[in-house]
């Protein structure tokens, strides 16, 4: 059990830290080649690039906003049914303790 426990946190860890990593590599990507000039926009490598990066900014700026909602919902549902018991309310004869002689 602590084992695949310790595994899980060190997947999350790599994890964050590659995500970390593209965010900030991508921001300073654009940062430095955002008024770079070229002739024709659909063979240039800076213009290719530059697309991708804000491709990935924004797919994972999505995944942060679905993965917040989901640990919010999350959150809310283990609050709510945190002292939940089940109690059968069906009353059957057995129950009511009803004694079946014939």
């Amino acid at each position: 059990m602590k084992n695949s426990n310790f595994q899980s946190i060190i997947i999350a860890t790599v994890a964050i830290a590659a995500a970390l990593f593209m965010m900030f590599f991508s921001n300073i990507y654009i940062s430095e080649h955002v008024s770079h000039h070229c002739e024709d926009s659909n063979h240039c490598p800076v213009c290719s690039i530059l697309e991708q990066c804000e491709n990935a900014l924004k797919t994972f700026g999505t995944g942060l906003i679905v993965a917040a909602v989901v640990l919010f919902i999350h959150k809310l549902l283990t609050e709510a049914f945190q002292d939940y018991s089940f109690e059968s309310i069906q009353a059957t004869l057995i129950s009511q303790k009803v004694r079946m002689d014939s």
